[in-house]
């Protein structure tokens, strides 16, 4: 196949002194020409198409037959459903979610809604708009605020959680001046965090369950940060999580469950944490997860399986490429099989 690679780059490097986080969603070149270097492994033709204003006429001058999609977008709270919504628009497959899915995936309060309307357990919420607005009065402290349309733990801190009325609006005004958007004010879950990954579509498979440990004794109330995840020094990522078989039943259960109602395919990391009695609540979903080798959550989970990166990036494109077979395009044979788990 001519496969293009739609991704945005990252021109800013995340900084742990000042909290820099404007590119953090963006994949370093690096990234970028790993993903192309194990397409290519698979018999590929790759055309590296960056996802800015002239990715239009980038794709018409290319031809490309399919499109390995790992693009963010560049503004707006459903930037992650541009690139999807042009290529369809266009005719062209495409890996990963659709510009639906994608759209209220980013928002996490109507991701929260879906879910819920599901029957799937998440923390209570409501939204700030400016940061003045009534805080409903069945809302228990402590209280998690975070942008509303954000990724990669952007604007999550230890200072996100708050335990009262001052400062979460301190936080929320804060938080909606920096991001430019409303802010998501959700219970605090005091219990296990966990992250699922999966693959597939209609009948998703689970890679191992990933626990995030919180090492800070001393922290009141431990979570995920964006700082965590430049220099984890306060989290350990356990996969296989040593749970109970039964604990691992119901997060599988909840993760296909949450797949479904928010209509994911191909590849999808879901969120989950415990409440302090041990049940399974949805935190948010993310269709479009990172993929960096060695290093994003996915990999780790995908390698934990003992699945090669190679057979990671071919399972998340074969579905586009049968949607393409579909479509009526003959398809290429690769040098590795979806399948192929050998390390």
């Amino acid at each position: 196949m001519k496969l293009g690679l739609t991704f945005n780059c990252r021109r800013v490097e995340n900084s742990v002194e000042n909290q820099v986080d404007c590119h953090a969603e963006y994949d370093r070149p690096s990234t970028i020409a790993s993903i192309k270097s194990a397409l290519e492994s698979l018999g590929h033709e790759v055309v590296e198409l960056e996802a800015d204003e002239t990715l239009p006429g980038k794709i018409s001058c290319t031809s490309v037959d399919v499109v390995f999609n790992i693009a963010e977008g560049t503004r707006g709270r459903s930037r992650e459903s541009q690139v999807p919504a042009l290529l369809e628009l266009m005719g062209i497959p495409y890996s990963g979610s659709d510009p639906a899915t994608l759209s209220i995936c980013h928002d996490k309060s109507l991701a929260k809604k879906v879910v819920s309307q599901a029957g799937i357990l998440t923390a209570k919420f409501f939204t700030f708009a400016t940061g003045d607005e009534p805080v409903p009065t069945d809302i228990c402290y402590p209280l998690m605020v975070k942008p509303s349309a954000e990724g990669s733990s952007k604007g999550i801190h230890p200072a996100s959680v708050v335990e009262n009325e001052a400062d979460l609006r301190i936080r929320a005004k804060a938080y909606i001046a920096k991001y430019d958007q409303a802010v998501l004010v959700e219970e605090f879950l005091p219990g296990r965090e966990f992250t699922v990954g999966m693959l597939g579509e209609s009948n998703p498979r689970v890679l191992p369950i990933m626990e995030i440990v919180f090492t800070n004794r001393g922290q009141k109330f431990p979570v995920y940060s964006f700082l965590s995840k430049i220099d984890a020094t306060d989290v350990r990522l356990d996969v296989p999580a040593q749970i109970s078989d039964e604990l691992a039943q119901r997060l599988k259960r909840t993760a296909c469950a949450a797949f479904a109602a928010l209509g994911c395919r191909d590849v999808s990391r879901m969120d989950f944490r415990l409440n302090a009695k041990g049940d399974v609540y949805f935190i948010e979903c993310n269709p479009l997860p990172g993929i960096v080798p060695n290093f994003s959550d996915l990999s780790v989970m995908a390698a934990a399986e003992g699945m090669r990166y190679e057979a990671l990036l071919a399972e998340i494109l074969a579905p586009a490429l049968r949607r393409l077979a579909e479509a009526g395009a003959p398809l290429a044979r690769c040098n590795i099989s979806p399948g192929e788990r050998a390390l």
